[in-house]
């Protein structure tokens, strides 16, 4: 019988796991919403983008990881190396290869490093990569189109970044499972169709635009993507992003408003230097008679008027006034120590450790690198993300372009899409990750080559986030410089030794 009791509890009481039990008092109010991914965002995104905008405008620590975010994802951009694979299916030789490889990434560069690449003028690909990370940092997605114009030579090519709030559902439309938040999908959440607005939502003199929108097809005859969607979803089935801010938006800003009241106690508390206690009832209002008249906020005839204080004021008090005495408590001793320890939640909750964000290094050797290795590996996936969304379409868009336009020689691209594949084949290189001590991770790396363990290249992208052979490159010039001046060499490099080295020679001849 009590068996039976147990198992009538068990299948209809869900004693099985506390965290679903509603006989617990601490779960009895803990109500968790169904929805899918979409549902769960349509009525939310918009509020939460805009507070995550007016975080990232007002709140400093908001600001620093949405900025550690784009400096070490991005940093001076993220920079692309042809690679091609399969040179027979191809059909061209190794030579010929390595001189197309040259030829396309210094053609690209020419594109990437001029303004025209942007229909406004204002940035770089560098500043786009830069631009479009952080709009999808803060806004939770950011859309990119393709424009092609003749004018802009030699390739025609140029990009219009679109923030998330221009994509959203026609006029009198409602969300369906077909079509919500302005994405159209199929049966299997492929998307068909984006539509945008003609100008950005509240533009500053027509706001009926806003309600105005043009559908673009997602891709297009050959398969490949008309609105590069750049978003990192949580959660199948989920076509929208949201924001990195989003988990800690409460967080800050309480945060934010503990930092108000903390930092108003300690300026007014600084304020209140000495009080003098008088007989003489003709003694103005003291908490205006201390404020120079050029400096008062209110003047005296409207009424309620607010309290003013000034630095350094001695105030001289009314017959019969008392003030219990100012006991200087601020700055709040305990406020960095509870203020860090919001920090660090907030960051680990986003894979970020709160030393990368503030650029606080004051912990021993091993725990600060600890701290930047975690976070890199938070950069690197970032990076990952951006390069597969925004990077590599735009240079395979280019690349196509260039080919259109003869400038590049592709045979087979458009006709076969194996050696479209192949043709688009390259691999993405950024800065160097920071070297917290330059001598000891050095030598691990000469370690490391020491082994054949790494190459040279990937020790070089590592330690300066350049390439062996543009080093190469380098110290040839540099010798043909030295020869023409007749100037002797420098001498041979001393090279450290590693433990990988015995520091022992021995004649293995001689054994």
């Amino acid at each position: 019988m009590a068996n039976d009791s147990q198992r009538i509890i068990n299948r209809f009481g869900g004693n099985a796991w506390k965290g679903a039990s509603w006989a617990v008092n601490s779960m009895r109010a803990f109500i968790a919403p169904l929805g899918s991914a979409d549902y769960d965002l349509t009525c939310d995104r918009e509020t939460l983008l805009l507070r995550a905008r007016a975080l990232f405008q007002n709140h400093a620590f908001s600001r620093a990881i949405i900025s550690s975010l784009t400096t070490n994802v991005v940093g001076t951009g993220v920079k692309v190396r042809p690679q091609l694979k399969q040179l027979d299916v191809l059909g061209i030789t190794h030579d010929e290869a390595v001189a197309w490889c040259r030829k396309t990434q210094d053609l690209y560069e020419i594109w990437s490093q001029s303004k025209k690449c942007d229909v406004e003028r204002k940035n770089d690909m560098f500043g786009l990569q830069d631009l479009a990370l952080k709009t999808q940092l803060i806004d939770g997605d950011c859309f990119a189109l393709a424009k092609y114009d003749k004018k802009i030579e030699p390739f025609g090519l140029c990009l219009k970044l679109l923030e998330a709030d221009r994509c959203m559902n026609p006029l009198g439309m409602i969300d369906t499972d077909r079509l919500t938040q302005g994405v159209e999908v199929n049966d299997f959440g492929t998307p068909l169709n984006y539509y945008f607005t003609k100008r950005p939502a509240w533009s500053i003199d027509n706001y009926s635009d806003m309600l105005e929108t043009v559908r673009v097809p997602a891709f297009d005859r050959y398969g490949e993507a008309n609105v590069l969607h750049v978003f990192s979803p949580d959660r199948t089935d989920q076509r929208r992003g949201v924001s990195i801010l989003a988990p800690i938006i409460v967080l800050m800003k309480q945060q934010e408003r503990f930092l108000e009241s903390e930092l108003m106690a300690a300026v007014v508390t600084s304020m209140l230097t000495a009080f003098i206690e008088s007989n003489d009832e003709k003694v103005d209002d003291p908490f205006l008679s201390n404020v120079p008249e050029d400096e008062r906020v209110a003047q005296q005839s409207e009424g309620d008027t607010p309290l003013e204080l000034t630095s350094g004021g001695i105030i001289q008090l009314k017959k019969g006034q008392k003030v219990s005495a100012v006991n200087p408590t601020r700055p709040n001793s305990a406020y960095q120590g509870f203020v860090e320890a919001i920090f660090s939640e907030a960051a680990s909750s986003l894979g970020l450790s709160y030393e990368v964000v503030l650029r606080k290094f004051n912990s021993s050797y091993n725990a600060v690198r600890g701290a930047i290795l975690e976070s890199k590996k938070t950069f690197d996936r970032a990076r990952r993300n951006l390069i597969s969304d925004f990077c590599r379409p735009v240079y395979e868009k280019w690349l196509s372009q260039a080919i259109l336009t003869g400038v590049i020689d592709a045979p087979g691209y458009f006709e076969d899409p194996i050696k479209r594949a192949l043709w688009n084949g390259c691999r993405w290189i950024a800065d160097s990750a920071f070297l917290l001590d330059p001598l000891k991770e050095t030598q691990a790396y000469k370690m490391q080559l020491d082994e054949q363990l790494i190459t040279r290249d990937t020790a070089c992208a590592a330690i300066n986030g350049g390439e062996y052979e543009s080093v190469l490159d380098g110290q040839a010039e540099e010798k043909k410089m030295r020869e023409a001046k007749k100037m002797n060499e420098p001498g041979l490099i001393n090279k450290s030794e590693t433990f990988s080295v015995s520091t022992d020679d021995v004649n293995e001849s001689a054994l």
